[in-house]
């Protein structure tokens, strides 16, 4: 089945959020195949959320949590706190942490690694500016951002795991790659997976996916689900991409 998760970033309320969580599983009555879906509220959300998912089959996403499993960090969120709320997966390294809090791939792998031992879904963001792009540089800007993440983590056999592409120069841009792009860079991000022992790992696309677009990108061999944001926060828009994954199943 193929995956879809929806990061609501900063944009909804707990009320907001609980209301679209309970909107999207009455859109699932009666739909035999589900596909693999998470939505990652805020963290002030998430445990009201989670109330509403109780043991259905939409999975609970973190939007991020620190490198640290403890300690005097004012206003971050570990793991294990997490883990306590019912969260099932964690986002890591989306590129506006990325812009606006400065990670690095060294801080994103030492998430990663708590991210396993507390047993969540890590789904790690990668992708290239766009003069890494130009330069014709994007396959080894994104094999070395790989490279420093996956070497942090001692992976367990398994853990799942995501890796989602998120080109730079197409998000909020109002650019959108073709699939040969997409195509391109996923299948050098499956070989890299391969050489670490990492080939069940699922790799999703994240550039500005709307209801327009998801259908050219779902459709293909090569994508395994996909990133959403904005066009996420919107029951009707929210809806329409998860009929469109279950449908290519």
């Amino acid at each position: 089945m193929k995956t879809l998760v929806a990061n609501w970033k900063m944009e909804l309320g707990v009320r907001e959020s609980v209301a679209l969580a309970r909107g999207v599983l009455r859109g699932l009555r009666g739909v035999k195949e589900v596909p693999n879906v998470y939505v990652a509220p805020s963290h002030t959300a998430l445990t009201d959320v989670a109330k509403v998912l109780g043991r259905s089959r939409v999975m609970l996403a973190a939007q991020d949590m620190h490198r640290e499993a403890q300690g005097a960090y004012t206003g971050f969120v570990s793991a294990k706190q997490l883990k306590e709320v019912g969260a099932q997966a964690v986002i890591l390294g989306h590129s506006e942490r990325r812009a606006y809090a400065g990670e690095t791939d060294a801080d994103i792998g030492c998430k990663l690694a708590l991210a396993c031992e507390h047993h969540l879904d890590p789904i790690i963001c990668v992708g290239e500016p766009s003069a890494v792009r130009e330069a014709g540089e994007a396959a080894g800007y994104v094999s070395e951002q790989l490279q420093t993440i996956l070497a942090a983590a001692d992976m367990p056999k398994r853990q799942r795991l995501m890796i989602a592409y998120e080109p730079l120069w197409a998000i909020g841009t109002g650019v959108t790659p073709t699939i040969h792009d997409v195509r391109e860079v996923h299948l050098l991000i499956r070989s890299r997976l391969k050489d670490a022992g990492m080939e069940r790992a699922r790799v999703l696309y994240g550039g500005s996916v709307n209801a327009q677009n998801i259908y050219e990108f779902i459709n293909d061999d090569d994508v395994d689900g996909v990133l959403v944001g904005g066009a996420s926060v919107r029951l009707n828009s929210l809806r329409e991409l998860i009929n469109v994954v279950s449908e290519i199943g």
